[in-house]
């Protein structure tokens, strides 16, 4: 047991960045190579939690820019129509105005009223489409940030230490007395011929 605790020792290799130990028959090369193939899988595995994590805001995020581009054509459509009709009434009025018509009547004024009603609600329209048009950049800009986000924690998976270059630790491991075991202990014969020149000969060679 003593000649055991003093004389005998595994050396092993440790990976600092995984906190991998390599086996005790394996060699340099084959443990680099494990810690290559076990980096690639966990570097797939969290980038696929990487997407699944922000798959669900990007979605959210197009769903609200479409339905922001669609207020967009929707207020442009009434703005356009709007600003139409406003120019028919405005075109009655100023019409009726110059038939000949010397004195302003009531139905004059009644379509001029309607006419800068009309207006007012063009320039309301107009405002609209603008605000509409605001909710869409604002959602680009969302946009960019959280795919700035995706592709910075991307790019940290990237950059993680290669193992085929990484400096290993070597760990030294030495028998203790409580995990030697004897489990035989037994007396050898050894039989040696020796020749006439008093020379000693293995017997079992």
């Amino acid at each position: 047991m003593t000649w055991l605790l003093q004389s005998q020792r595994i050396d092993l290799l440790r990976s600092p960045s995984l906190k991998v130990v390599s086996r005790p028959d394996e060699s340099e090369r084959d443990f680099r190579v494990r810690l290559q193939e076990s980096t690639r899988e966990s570097r797939d595995r969290a980038s696929e939690m990487l997407r699944q994590k922000y798959a669900p805001k990007q979605q959210a995020l197009q769903e609200r820019r479409r339905r922001a581009e669609q207020a967009v054509g929707r207020e442009s459509e009434q703005a356009t129509q709007q600003g139409i009709q406003t120019a028919i009434s405005v075109g009655a009025t100023i019409l009726g105005a110059f038939l000949g018509r010397k004195t302003i009547s009531a139905s004059t004024i009644g379509r001029a009223t309607t006419a800068a009603r009309g207006a007012g609600r063009v320039l309301k329209e107009t405002q609209d489409v603008g605000r509409a048009k605001e909710t869409v950049a604002a959602i680009d800009e969302q946009i960019a940030e959280l795919d700035a986000q995706f592709k910075a924690e991307a790019d940290a998976l990237g950059a993680r230490t290669d193992p085929l270059t990484e400096p290993l630790e070597t760990i030294t491991l030495r028998p203790t007395r409580p995990n030697i075991a004897v489990r035989l202990v037994a007396l050898a014969w050894a039989p040696y011929w020796r020749d006439p020149a008093g020379a000693l000969t293995a017997a079992w060679k």
